[in-house]
């Protein structure tokens, strides 16, 4: 620590009582941490200014308020640990001063959970070096798209059949009145160019059918969205699924849309989350006494409603979930959460009891050996 140089982190505001209490409120995350300070505590927190290192803080407090160096050093060790200060490091061989000036608010959000600034920087790094490819450029994989973009992801895949339509106004952040006729993936693509012109896209302009390989489209993936309901997504997930548990990819399989709007949608980690063979396992058990009825509207496809709030929900739900796993913000063996459902009328959101299927073909223990 002989030339470390400390600053109170930026998240962090620290308020102090006439008692000589220290409380700590840690913006981002909503915590509150206590403790009782002395006279010679508060002095040391005026001295972690960002610009002296720590050699002259020593000096400082040893000829000004008779407090040692061991003392100072397990001070500073303390509001360490407390995650309260934060080094100052150089983050040029990081990334550049112009990504460090953009994203500089996400990397102190980042910071707050992994520690240091440096660490938070890394995490920025790690979604700005992410290929994500997006099945389904609707409301909920465009909306996606747009946000992942907004947070640093440079490259994208994105693969949809459909046309920009009048009736996409209500959902679509992309719509332009420009871009009706015009390609889902093309409309797409311009946007997220003009979020950020370094962004690289590969757009795919099919359907996804039986006879389809995509295995080449996603071998080349760090992260996978399905939000593709055509035929269906059940059928679509299952199949894109299948072959990132193949090659070890984390995807998302989102709601949003149809009889799942303002789902939450799940991530899948392979071989750590339910995956989609789990999920199927759980409904056909639960629903195993269900029989539905005829609808009386013979194209729902048409009917369906819906409601560009509820679509956002769903798609920022799994942006969030995405940048804390891509960002390395969470242990996803303990924090990973399963599809939910937001209820309008109260906005409480219901999980299913999904959990992993030990015999799961497709990622039970047989298969992970």
């Amino acid at each position: 620590m002989k030339k470390s140089i400390y600053k109170i982190k930026d998240s962090v505001d620290l308020f102090l009582s006439d008692n000589l209490l220290l409380t700590a409120y840690f913006i981002n995350s909503r915590r509150r941490k206590n403790f009782r300070i002395n006279e010679e505590m508060i002095h040391l927190l005026e001295q972690i200014d960002g610009k002296r290192d720590v050699n002259q803080i020593c000096d400082i407090m040893l000829n000004q308020y008779s407090v040692s160096k061991e003392s100072v050093n397990a001070a500073i060790s303390m509001l360490l640990q407390n995650k309260i200060i934060t080094e100052i490091c150089d983050l040029s061989g990081i990334i550049d001063d112009l990504d460090y000036q953009r994203f500089t608010r996400q990397i102190n959000y980042f910071s707050e959970f992994l520690g240091s600034e440096e660490d938070g920087v890394k995490a920025q790094k790690k979604i700005m070096q992410s290929h994500v490819g997006v099945f389904g450029c609707g409301a909920v994989g465009g909306n996606i798209a747009i946000q992942l973009a907004m947070a640093g992801v440079r490259e994208f895949t994105i693969f949809d059949m459909d046309s920009v339509e009048e009736s996409d106004v209500s959902r679509h952040m992309y719509y332009s009145r420009l871009t009706v006729g015009n390609t889902k993936t093309d409309a797409l693509m311009e946007q997220l160019l003009e979020i950020d012109k370094r962004i690289i896209v590969h757009k795919i302009n099919s359907s996804m059918k039986p006879s389809d390989n995509i295995e080449p489209i996603i071998e080349k993936l760090d992260f996978v969205i399905n939000t593709l309901d055509e035929p269906y997504i059940g059928y679509t997930a299952s199949k894109i699924s299948r072959v990132c548990i193949k090659h070890m990819i984390p995807h998302f399989i989102a709601g949003g849309f149809d009889a799942h709007l303002a789902s939450t949608g799940e991530i899948i980690i392979p071989y750590i989350t339910p995956c989609v063979e789990c999920y199927a396992s759980y409904f056909k058990e639960s629903l195993k006494n269900w029989k539905p009825k005829k609808h009386p509207v013979v194209k729902r496809d048409l009917e369906i409603g819906g409601l560009a709030p509820m679509t956002l929900f769903s798609s920022s739900f799994a942006v969030i979930e995405i940048l804390k796993y891509i960002a390395g913000l969470i242990d996803v063996k303990e924090s990973y959460k399963v599809r939910g459902e937001l209820l309008f009328s109260d906005l409480k959101i219901t999980y299913l009891n999904v959990a992993k299927n030990p015999e799961c073909p497709v990622c039970g223990r047989k298969n992970n050996d």
